[in-house]
């Protein structure tokens, strides 16, 4: 982590040294939760990096802050063998209480699950991955995250199972 203090915010009182990293989160997930009788299961173990906002955004209002995202790259990898991801894209969040927050997220996913056949067939390699999370501060710094988590190509190739896994993740902030 060292290697990410290389940006600066100013506090009233001069330059502060500031990480580009804004939160690590890791978490477990149940891995193709939708009742579909697919062959897919067991659990996810997933781990996230959050970029830090521009130094503008942190200064405004919750509503600004809302409008400018963070950036996100993650992973989810299955236990059992069964599909598992890379993934990045933009985290919108919105703090409604000094402790509760809510979020979405859009970006994509590449996976190393199967793309023809029968049962699950995510149809692409590459697809597109949204989320929703509900968080909840457990200290300044400490958050725990209710997430739902959906990757799809959106009818972009011949199969489109989806993969639609749910868990708790906990999240250290730096900044």
């Amino acid at each position: 982590m060292a290697a990410t203090d290389g940006a600066f915010a100013q506090s009233a009182d001069g330059w502060r040294s500031r990480s580009i990293v804004d939160e690590i989160r890791l978490g477990v997930f149940g891995h193709h939760i939708e009742p579909s009788g697919t062959e897919q299961g067991g659990l996810d173990v997933n781990a996230e990096l959050l970029f830090a906002k521009p130094i503008a955004a942190q200064d405004r209002g919750s509503l600004h802050s809302f409008l400018m995202p963070r950036i996100h790259i993650g992973t989810q990898i299955n236990v059992d063998g069964d599909t598992s991801q890379l993934y990045a894209g933009f985290t919108w969040d919105l703090r409604l209480h000094e402790r509760f927050s809510v979020e979405v997220t859009f970006g994509g996913a590449v996976h190393d699950g199967p793309t023809n056949g029968e049962g699950s067939s995510f149809g692409c390699v590459a697809n597109f991955r949204e989320s929703g999370s509900i968080g909840v501060g457990l200290t300044e710094r400490l958050w725990l995250y209710a997430t739902v988590a959906h990757m799809s190509n959106a009818g972009l190739c011949d199969r489109n199972s989806g993969l639609t896994s749910g868990g708790l993740r906990l999240g250290y902030t730096f900044n």
